[in-house]
């Protein structure tokens, strides 16, 4: 069992290991307001909009992430996802952003970074908040892989991310049998020691959608997403919104709604399934993890928290 430590609430330290180097550096911990709109119609019972309160100064501060999957587009569909998410960050500023892959259709091509990712999302990123993609099918195509991965600012096809107490795993699903990225990963979980593990990849282990499950990635990381004590999986390849029930103490979720859709299916594993434009809200205290799916109008239509 991993060494459960506390989020830091005066800093938040950050280190980017390739291949066993690392790197630090320090930013301003995130603020704490986080007053929005909660519209819980989609859950049970009548309509419901209610404020969450700030926070009182005596708490730490949570780290707050997003989350958005397959948005290479530049289109329409795409900037409203943004901006939804541009107009959730007035009241604090989020530490990361994570980009789970397909980053820039149709072949990753490192020209076309700005028009699908660096101008949707400026208002998000003109901060602190780091930018934490991954590689998708797209992006690997026609040889693309490598310099698309240098030109969005990736160290690496497979590197890690520790944000406070949250490290974060960004994997290249599209070498899920690669035995460097393996060796790699399993060093980085064992070594570890911080309380929360979110892995992200753009081919889903569990998904009911269009694509389905990838079985490849599925052999590959979960034994050790499950050995190590990984908590969330973010994933996304299929166009549409999942949350799995917890699978050997891992919740996976698919969000790959960001600029596309499809319908939304589910399968044996799977508690919620939406096809629905959207991006996810973590809000990673030291005891718990919140996560929200959040729409284009800044409504919350899945919650679910998890316990470190």
């Amino acid at each position: 069992m991993k060494r459960r430590v506390l989020v830091k609430s005066a800093l938040a330290l950050a280190v980017v290991t390739i291949a066993g180097a690392a790197v630090l550096a320090t930013r301003p911990d995130v603020r704490n307001d986080l007053s929005y709109r909660i519209n819980s119609d989609h859950i049970a019972g009548p309509d419901i909009t209610s404020e969450v309160p700030t926070i009182p100064p005596s708490v730490p501060s949570p780290v707050r992430i997003a989350a958005a999957g397959d948005v290479g587009t530049g289109e329409d569909a795409e900037l409203r996802t943004a901006a939804a998410m541009d107009r959730l960050e007035s009241g604090f500023e989020y530490a990361a952003l994570l980009l789970l892959g397909d980053n820039v259709y149709p072949n990753g091509d490192p020209a076309q970074l700005q028009r699908a990712v660096f101008d949707p999302f400026a208002a998000v990123l003109d901060g602190d908040t780091r930018l934490l993609p991954v590689l998708g099918n797209h992006d690997v195509r026609d040889g693309n892989g490598d310099a698309h991965a240098a030109a969005i600012g990736m160290p690496g096809r497979w590197y890690a991310t520790v944000i406070g107490d949250v490290l974060i795993l960004s994997l290249d699903s599209t070498r899920p049998d690669d035995q460097a990225q393996l060796t790699w990963l399993e060093t980085t979980l064992a070594e570890s020691t911080s309380t929360w593990t979110i892995a992200t990849m753009h081919h889903p282990p569990y998904s009911g959608g269009y694509h389905g499950s990838s079985l490849e990635v599925r052999e590959a990381f979960t034994p050790l997403f499950e050995r190590y004590g990984v908590q969330l999986v973010l994933a996304g390849h299929d166009h549409d919104y999942q949350r799995s029930e917890p699978l050997g103490g891992v919740t996976y979720v698919v969000s790959g709604g960001a600029a596309n859709l499809r319908p939304a299916n589910r399968a044996d594993f799977t508690e919620v399934a939406w096809s629905t434009y959207h991006f996810v809200d973590l809000v990673v205290w030291p005891d718990r993890m919140e996560i929200r799916a959040i729409d284009q109008n800044g409504d919350v239509f899945d919650s679910v928290t998890l316990q470190p």
